[in-house]
């Protein structure tokens, strides 16, 4: 028989897999990009070569007066042109701009510079370009500017004491532009991050100008506590005390307030000739602080005039000073100024070697401004305030001449030493020879 029929025998098909999901990679961040490191590139090496001669000469120069104005503005336009990122020319323009007055064109090259620094450099060279430029602003009355700056700075600080360090200088350009409650305000926050007696002796100060005594003095304890030789803090807690005592109500008033000549008598009756100038020092300061405040919102001037006006009056104010041999010279003694004033010009010219029409007009604004400021508050009368006036101004035409014809002597190699002097006492009458008033 056939053996049966069968179906051939097949394998079976495999079961069907679970679909799966192709493996994915994980993702990944990008990698940031490294920064250029613009300080190797040979174009910022020959501009650092370029500029560091330039600072050099500056402080010592060998050939010739430093660069200046708008030299040292095509200076440092040349090195940027060699090397567009080469930022501290930038900071340079901006600088030398603001003192020429024109404040838009510095703050152009200010941003520039930061943006360069942001871009290429580390933060902590970030931080340093900000403190810098504040550092440079303050005292060329840019307050408005350099609080922005102290404030993008508080932000970029990581550390507490660099956070309070930059809100300290913030309540500083605050008070400078009249805004001292919000100054109260930022100090507070200097002083809760940092609890040292800078940051209470400067609170104790604000505290004094809002009028808010009580604290101020509270404040103003605290940092002689912390620190007995902080001479800063000990000197505002004696104003402070002065105040309450003689019921003085505002800052203003104490820094106007008359010289007690009494005290001042009894001082040099007991030969204590260090207390008496002593005194005499700080009443001085106290007039001029009171005087650049005042300054500081005369809408006749730029800023660039306010501090080109106050500089020269602090310095033809401690030239009278110092020719003051026999007596301690109180700044409010317009009487001094107006019986010497030929006598006292005749020695500026003579020693001031680089005044110039310039210079010579900041000293008149100066001293007229500053006697009209203490006219108006009281402190010499309006017939005193108007003799000075009509005697300085009499004699202005005169001492012009002088200035700019012995301008033309001084340096001229036409003379040798003796013409010079024969000059000298034609000119100045003999007053540049005698030491004191």
């Amino acid at each position: 028989m056939a053996p049966p029929k069968t179906k051939p025998k097949t394998k079976p098909k495999p079961k069907p897999k679970p679909e799966t999901k192709p493996k994915s990679k994980p993702e990944t961040k990008p990698k940031p990009n490294p920064k250029k490191d613009l300080t190797k590139t040979d174009a910022w090496n020959a501009a650092d070569w370029e500029y560091s001669g330039i600072i050099a000469d500056g402080m010592m120069p060998l050939f010739g007066e430093p660069l200046s104005g708008q030299e040292r503005i095509d200076a440092m336009k040349e090195i940027l042109d060699a090397c567009p990122e080469y930022y501290p020319a930038m900071f340079d323009l901006g600088q030398n701009y603001m003192i020429m007055g024109d404040d838009t064109e510095a703050e152009k090259w200010f941003s520039k510079a930061f943006k360069i620094v942001k871009e290429y450099f580390t933060e902590k060279d970030l931080i340093m370009a900000y403190d810098k430029t504040c550092e440079f602003l303050k005292p060329v009355l840019r307050y408005e500017m350099a609080r922005d700056y102290y404030k993008i700075l508080s932000e970029l600080e990581t550390k507490n004491k660099g956070k309070a360090s930059a809100y300290d200088n913030m309540a500083y350009c605050c008070v400078m532009l009249g805004q001292a409650d919000k100054a109260v305000t930022i100090q507070q926050k200097a002083v809760e991050l940092d609890k040292s007696n800078k940051r209470y002796g400067n609170l104790g100060w604000l505290l004094m100008i809002t009028g808010d005594l009580e604290q101020a003095e509270e404040a103003l304890k605290k940092a002689v506590s912390l620190d007995k030789k902080d001479n800063y803090a000990k000197n505002n807690l004696g104003a402070c005390l002065l105040m309450r005592k003689k019921g003085i109500k505002t800052w203003n008033d104490y820094l106007l307030r008359k010289p007690d000549y009494d005290y001042l008598s009894k001082l040099e009756e007991k030969k204590l000739f260090e207390k008496a100038e002593e005194y005499v020092i700080n009443n001085n300061a106290c007039k001029l602080e009171a005087f650049n405040s005042e300054l500081l919102k005369n809408p006749k001037y730029t800023l660039s005039e306010k501090r080109d006006i106050y500089i020269t009056l602090g310095y033809v104010l401690k030239f009278i000073y110092d020719l003051n041999e026999d007596d301690l010279f109180l700044y409010d003694n317009n009487a001094t100024v107006e019986l010497f004033f030929k006598e006292i010009m005749h020695k500026f010219i003579f020693k001031t070697g680089d005044i110039d029409e310039k210079i010579f007009n900041d000293v008149y604004t100066g001293l007229l401004e500053f006697y009209l400021f203490l006219r108006k508050n009281k402190i010499i009368s309006a017939s005193d305030y108007k003799t000075l006036k009509n005697k300085m101004m009499d004699l202005k035409p005169e001492l012009m001449e002088k200035m700019l014809k012995y301008n033309k002597v001084r340096h001229s190699d036409e003379y040798d030493d003796d013409e010079k002097e024969e000059i000298r006492d034609e000119l100045f009458e003999g007053d540049h020879d005698w030491m004191f008033l």
